[in-house]
């Protein structure tokens, strides 16, 4: 055998090993965890926060327009989910469970999850570590479907971890300074 096919060989066979081992190790669940200290009062940060969940688009870049919308079913809210538009499109953002006692809410995303996306929901919530300073985080949290999923779960993981940590700056950066981060 040439020298020439003998590296083509090789390559093809650790190319099929390295697409076995992501398959087989690779996991199709990701887990992402954002945490930083806003110094503002809880309940100011809930405020924007919890009780303008539905308005995300003031502070936050990620998203061009944001509106509340469906048949309210949590108490204390006249809404069900929120609409955003993004640079991918549209999505839709239901809560679950919205709990201003607890500085704490939780979502699925409904509508315009990435097509891998078997399942995409987050848990964001809040603890006072001060007079005024609140620990703000924010959980991603997706399961892919397929093996595509599988193999792209480590950059998937990275891609959700920024943009949970882009999130949590610019809604730190529009409660201590008044005005969105990029506005």
């Amino acid at each position: 055998m040439s020298k020439i096919k003998k590296a083509i060989t090789i390559i093809a066979l650790s190319s099929i090993v390295g697409v076995m081992l992501l398959y087989f190790f690779g996991s199709n669940k990701v887990q992402t965890k954002s945490e930083l200290v806003i110094n503002k009062p809880i309940d100011e940060v809930w405020e924007v926060m919890g009780n303008q969940y539905a308005y995300i688009h003031k502070w936050s870049s990620s998203f061009s327009s944001s509106k509340p919308g469906g048949i309210p079913k949590l108490d204390g809210l006249d809404y069900l989910y929120r609409e955003t538009i993004t640079a991918r499109g549209t999505t839709i953002q239901e809560l679950d469970e919205f709990s201003p006692e607890n500085y704490s809410l939780k979502y699925h995303i409904n509508k315009g999850a990435p097509e891998i996306a078997k399942l995409a929901h987050a848990h964001w919530y809040l603890q006072q570590i001060g007079e005024d300073k609140t620990k703000v985080t924010l959980e991603f949290f997706l399961e892919s479907e397929g093996i595509k999923g599988r193999m792209l779960s480590f950059l998937i993981n990275k891609k959700l971890s920024s943009a949970g940590d882009t999130i949590a700056e610019e809604l730190k950066y529009y409660l201590e300074n008044g005005k969105p981060k990029n506005g």
